[in-house]
């Protein structure tokens, strides 16, 4: 059931991204800033759930961003999405979690999403940008919008994922 609601929260995220915040950007940072709410909790369920769900969640969360957000090729956001989800869990499996390490984890896995979509789209022409102009102009901003929004979310994902793991340890000694 848990997993059901997560599902829910991402989609409604997803319809955040599209609609809500692209009203909220000032109109001279409209171009400049990526916003991937649904990619920091992809993060989130990678490290403190279970890595494959996150691969599963990357991957259908990002094929609806290629589709619906970003048309041109099909898969880079997918690909990426569900990768960095994977290598979040199985690098940053650690027993203590802090925020500070979460944090981290969000920083470099924007950075990693961004460059990475920025190698694609430069194979395939479809961006003309230099990697320095597009460091500059979107992926440090865009990093900071996903360190701000991980700040914000932080603390109720964090008790939903132990709730959940406590529900896990539970049922596991029922049985």
């Amino acid at each position: 059931m848990n997993r059901n609601w997560m599902i829910l929260f991402l989609l409604i995220l997803f319809f955040i991204e599209g609609s809500v915040v692209p009203h909220l950007i000032p109109d001279g940072w409209y171009g400049r800033i990526v916003v991937q709410f649904v990619f920091v909790v992809v993060l989130f369920h990678g490290v403190y759930a279970h890595r494959h769900t996150a691969l599963l969640m990357g991957l259908g969360f990002g094929l609806l961003h290629d589709i619906v957000y970003y048309g041109q090729i099909i898969g880079p956001h997918s690909f990426t999405m569900g990768l960095l989800g994977y290598l979040a869990g199985t690098v940053f499996n650690v027993r203590h979690k802090t925020m500070v390490m979460m944090l981290f984890v969000v920083l470099i896995g924007s950075f990693l999403y961004q460059t990475i979509i920025y190698g694609i789209y430069t194979l395939f022409s479809l961006s003309h940008f230099t990697y320095q102009q597009a460091l500059l102009d979107y992926i440090i901003p865009s990093m900071f919008v996903q360190l701000i929004f991980a700040l914000i979310v932080y603390v109720p994902l964090r008790k939903w994922f132990d709730m959940i793991q406590g529900n896990n340890k539970k049922d596991s000694e029922e049985a």
